[in-house]
């Protein structure tokens, strides 16, 4: 029964409410980026949400209430008003997929389903670093306050008591999680979110590579799998370091900020660049501006890398706009992505 219900809680709050947010919020023609800008928009709001009831002391009951309020409202509203995709089934048929195709589709599948399992059933991680995001977690659902224990003392706080460990409340996410599932926030932080982490990766590497080869579906799954006997190759082989993120500890917020964030900031990047239409250019720069402003809730890192990354590509990306007016408001934009990351990096650097 709890795991029924658990699976009840993750479909919606991960996949059902996120579409419906997408649909009436990006409008977009494509599937996965019209779920995309609902889940990361649903960030965005548990991020603003989580700095508020931390500030203010409140309860993390309370405020697990007013985000479901409002990113439920959101998408009933996308779903009774809001523009679907056109066919989403359609994108995802296999009626014109090649034999050798399928075959390479399934080999990647299977290696994905091994490294979650792997993460989920045969992994051991033990850093001060994961056990202080771990611990507020925990004592945020066991104080019902928004990270205000010290996780080392369990003694109250004031607000913002340490900037990188607070702004950052990916943590909390798995708080809410285990508000609305019951199951302890430990397990939906180390057992259970990995079921979705690792996929969601993997699948953002495809969609890159089908970037590069958009008429060779084969080549961009092939280039899957390399990239998969990479990853275990170099994770085994490693001298230096055993925290090879993907493999060992993918629920981390620095593992899903340069497994997932990072490379589907770039991924919008490339998107908008080659998107001939105004019109879908824009809905990809309003999924982009979403996953730039949800980066500030998944690790203090991206505080940095954001921005950085943005000005790096945005100064050539620019220099290629022949037009004065597209450059404008082209620029705008790109400042409009950083400066939700660009603020909290002055704030920790400010403490």
């Amino acid at each position: 029964m709890t795991l029924a219900y658990l699976s009840i809680v993750l479909l919606l709050v991960l996949f059902i409410i996120p579409y419906g947010m997408g649909c009436i919020l990006i409008k977009s023609k494509e599937l996965c980026l019209t779920w995309m800008g609902g889940f990361f928009v649903s960030l965005c709001a548990f991020e603003v949400l989580a700095l508020i009831f931390h500030a203010i002391y409140g309860s993390l009951h309370v405020m697990v209430i007013l985000w479901c309020m409002s990113c439920g409202s959101l998408a009933c509203l996308g779903f009774f008003r809001g523009k679907k995709p056109d066919n989403p089934l359609s994108k995802i048929a296999f009626s014109d997929w090649s034999r050798t195709e399928k075959i390479l589709l399934l080999l990647a599948t299977i290696l994905i389903l091994l490294q979650t399992l792997n993460n989920v059933l045969n992994t051991t991680y033990r850093n001060w670093d994961d056990e202080t995001y771990c611990a507020n977690a925990v004592g945020s659902w066991y104080t019902d306050k928004v990270n205000r224990c010290a996780p080392q003392s369990g003694i109250y706080r004031n607000a913002f008591y340490d900037k990188k460990y607070t702004l950052a409340a990916w943590p909390i996410y798995s708080s809410m999680l285990a508000v609305l599932s019951h199951v302890h926030p430990a397990i939906i932080y180390r057992t259970v979110l990995p079921l979705f982490e690792v996929p969601f990766a993997f699948f953002i590497i495809y969609l890159l590579l089908r970037h590069f080869f958009p008429n060779n579906r084969s080549a961009a799954l092939l280039g899957l799998l390399f990239s998969q006997m990479f990853i275990f190759v170099a994770a085994e082989n490693s001298s230096i370091s055993k925290e090879w993120w993907l493999v060992a500890n993918c629920w981390t917020g620095k593992a899903l900020s340069f497994h997932i964030i990072s490379p589907l900031i770039l991924w919008l990047l490339f998107r908008i660049e080659s998107e001939q239409s105004t019109v879908e250019r824009n809905k990809l720069w309003y999924v982009l501006i979403a996953v730039c402003g949800a980066s500030c809730l998944i690790a203090a890192s991206m505080f940095m890398t954001v921005p950085l990354l943005l000005a790096v590509w945005g100064i050539f990306y620019l220099l290629r706009i022949k037009n004065t007016r597209n450059l404008l408001s082209e620029f705008i934009r790109l400042v409009i992505c950083a400066a939700p990351t660009t603020l909290c990096a002055i704030i920790l650097i400010l403490k």
